[in-house]
């Protein structure tokens, strides 16, 4: 587990990391071949609905959990009320039903501290409550930050 989560920065670093129930969570992946990696991907989709989709995993062995985060245009620096925004987190090694959300205000908080369309830049901080749909078991989110380049 690691110690710390990553810096809250603005410069596009690659960086992604949050608190679920309290446990820091930062995407790595161990790989025979590759070795320690760390598994973070960002795109800008043109088509409509434009948004931003991130995604971060860790993997090792038979051990695989991912977290996803979309994010839909209009996007604007500061505390995004309209948009919509989507989490997503599974952990396949307990159950493939994932617990998610879609921005519902009461449960969530998405601040974007920097959307750079020229640099291909979006930094910002989150927390939410994501459920799973069916069981409605649930985890907490804190402290989420990310700074990638899409």
């Amino acid at each position: 587990m690691p110690d710390a989560l990553p810096p809250i920065t603005t410069e596009g670093k690659g960086t992604f990391g949050c608190k679920i129930n309290g446990e820091i969570w930062i995407p790595k992946t161990q790989d025979e071949f590759l070795g320690n990696n760390f598994d973070l991907v960002a795109i800008y989709e043109e088509d409509l609905p434009k948004r931003i989709s991130m995604g971060a995993s860790k993997k090792y062995g038979d051990f695989k959990q991912e977290f996803s985060i979309y994010i839909y245009q209009p996007i604007t620096i500061g505390v995004l009320d309209t948009n919509i925004i989507s989490m997503r987190f599974i952990d396949v090694n307990v159950s493939f039903e994932p617990y998610e959300i879609t921005r519902y205000k009461q449960h969530t908080n998405f601040n974007i501290k920097r959307f750079d369309i020229s640099n291909r830049i979006v930094s910002g901080t989150f927390e939410g409550l994501l459920v799973k749909p069916i069981t409605k078991d649930s985890i907490k989110i804190t402290e989420g930050r990310f700074d990638v380049r899409f």
